[in-house]
């Protein structure tokens, strides 16, 4: 029998949260990161609305702002955690970390390209370092044990975190650090600027008048482990990991399936894995990007998968406050489930006018309300198909069953 994965800490750097009390008032209170863009200029974007992190103090250096963000996210795993890094280096090798990311060496490249253009002269070498990150992210923690980088589009996050459970529960790992960072980049906003996915101003996920995305930035960390470990050591659970899936329906390089199938199987196959039923649950964190492929297709599949279960469920996107954190949207996605089951409350999309979809029991609404929700799924929808989801639960002391 497989062991059950809990979460036992998590640390975050998100808009003006560095906690998981601050990040849980400002989800609940729908009050959003997304602002006018200071990290560069945005004048030849769509644009200038970015979901940025306040106060972050970024070193003027390649990749500078990307470190800034993982090392606030680890001060604040740390400190919630009460964890030491010497602490964690005692775990050795059975502690590991999964880590999901999109665009972390981006800045570097892009001043590399610059200097080479301008026909300037300039070593290659930062090549050989551009994934220093994964050394400095381990350095941080104190992990001994192998680290796993994820780079899946943007399902890296979620991607990390159903790996992590897979080694927990089937015993290659007793506990793993999980995670995911991106940092905002020129070059990523650029990027969608060619693509025209950038909202002319602020993202309005499953409206009628949605238009496109605003990038975010954040960083997060989780410590997941057994509950039998977490139990032993006395350790504050958060909420429960009890399934995932991955897919890739190998559509298009960029657009999603239109009829949604993909994302319905991988829907369906995580609540297989968690041995539960779409009627088990009552609350969703979509993908939600805001664009209207995406919407309309994640809708529909929703629809499909939960449209006829016979209770209200829950449906949200955190993006609707944070914007689009590309490959670490999943994980910090991830904490707003947890503390949205573990304080019943619904986080509201703020400038929902005019929803999408047919299902009327699938409740968006622009105001927090109570949950009553023991199950939720967290998506995660990306480039060339990748797809993920996380079947969440709520932990609640006592009240142990198995599935």
């Amino acid at each position: 029998m497989s062991r059950r994965v809990v979460v036992t800490g998590m640390g975050l750097a998100a808009g003006a949260a560095r906690d998981r009390e601050s990040f849980a008032k400002a989800c609940f209170d729908g009050a959003g990161s997304i602002r006018s863009c200071t990290a560069f200029d945005p004048s030849g974007l769509s644009t200038a609305q970015f979901g940025e992190v306040e106060g972050l103090a970024a070193a003027d250096e390649p990749n500078g702002r990307y470190f800034e963000l993982l090392r606030q996210s680890a001060e604040s795993f740390l400190k919630d955690t009460g964890l030491t890094k010497e602490e964690i280096a005692s775990w050795g090798t059975r502690c590991r970390m999964f880590f999901g990311t999109l665009i972390f060496s981006s800045d570097a490249f892009y001043r590399h390209s610059l200097r080479k253009k301008a026909g300037a002269a300039g070593s290659d070498s930062f090549i050989a370092h551009m994934n220093d990150f994964s050394a400095y992210a381990k350095s941080l923690l104190g992990v001994e044990g192998s680290l796993s980088i994820v780079s899946s589009s943007c399902a890296a996050g979620t991607t990390a975190a159903g790996m992590a459970l897979d080694y927990i529960r089937n015993g290659l790992s007793e506990r793993a650090i999980v995670g995911g960072v991106d940092a905002l980049s020129i070059v990523t906003a650029y990027g969608f600027n060619a693509l025209k996915s950038l909202s002319a101003d602020t993202s309005n996920p499953f409206d009628e008048s949605r238009d496109g995305i605003n990038i975010g930035e954040c960083g997060a960390f989780f410590l997941f482990e057994s509950l039998e470990g977490a139990k032993a050591r006395g350790a504050r659970i958060l909420g429960e990991i009890a399934g995932y899936a991955l897919g890739n329906d190998a559509y298009h390089i960029t657009s999603p399936r239109p009829d949604g199938e993909g994302a319905y199987r991988v829907m369906q196959d995580a609540l297989k894995d968690a041995g539960i039923t779409p009627a088990d649950i009552g609350c969703i964190n979509a993908h939600g990007t805001g664009t209207l492929a995406n919407d309309a297709m994640e809708m529909k599949a929703l629809e499909q998968l939960f449209g006829d279960v016979g209770h209200e469920i829950a449906l949200s996107s955190t993006k609707a406050l944070l914007g689009h954190c590309m490959g670490a949207s999943g994980a910090i996605e991830l904490a707003s489930v947890l503390l949205s089951l573990a304080e019943q409350k619904y986080i509201p999309m703020p400038r929902l006018a005019t929803r999408i979809g047919d299902a009327q029991n699938l409740r968006l609404s622009d105001e927090s309300f109570t949950l009553d929700a023991e199950y939720a799924i967290k998506n995660s929808f990306a480039f060339s198909g990748n797809s993920a989801a996380l079947v969440v639960r709520r932990y609640e002391k006592g009240k142990e069953r198995a599935v």
